[in-house]
């Protein structure tokens, strides 16, 4: 199973941070390869929530549903996906610091889990890396957005 942890200082309070983590529409103006995203339950955004990412891989989109099963506000919250090309647990953490607020982005994930052995070597091999600069060019796009520049996210690895 492949293991990424990214972290950054966010050059804004940890309110403005938090409500555009919880922006699904919007984060496809700040996350690399995203071309849509929508909430699919209705009700408050929080614990239970579904929503569905549109990633554009190479040519192709790739849809994917998302549960929220763990959701303590200005905190934590921890996303699963039910992707069949990179299932995924993504931890968001964040913390109010003295000049903004501390993100944390925690991925684990099996790459083309049918693949075996194969997929896990290709996790060791290139996978980590290449989720670790996408995930770092995220925070790094959020905090951009965050401070009211325009941002364009680059395409998703081919």
């Amino acid at each position: 199973m492949g293991h990424v942890i990214v972290e950054r200082i966010i050059e804004a309070p940890v309110e403005a941070v938090w409500a555009t983590l919880n922006d699904i529409e919007r984060t496809p103006e700040w996350v690399t390869g995203l071309v849509a995203a929508e909430v699919v339950t209705p009700g408050a955004f929080g614990r239970g929530t579904t929503y569905v990412d549109h990633n554009r891989i190479g040519p192709f989109t790739h849809v994917t549903p998302w549960h929220i099963i763990a959701f303590e506000p200005m905190m934590r919250q921890v996303h699963v996906s039910e992707s069949t090309v990179l299932p995924s647990t993504m931890s968001l953490i964040v913390a109010p610091t003295a000049v903004g607020t501390y993100v944390q982005m925690q991925v684990d994930y099996e790459f083309l889990p049918r693949l075996g052995w194969f997929a896990r070597m290709f996790e060791l091999l290139a996978m980590n890396q290449m989720l670790r600069q996408v995930l770092t060019q995220n925070l790094s796009n959020l905090n951009v957005y965050l401070a009211g520049k325009s941002v364009t996210p680059a395409p998703a690895m081919a």
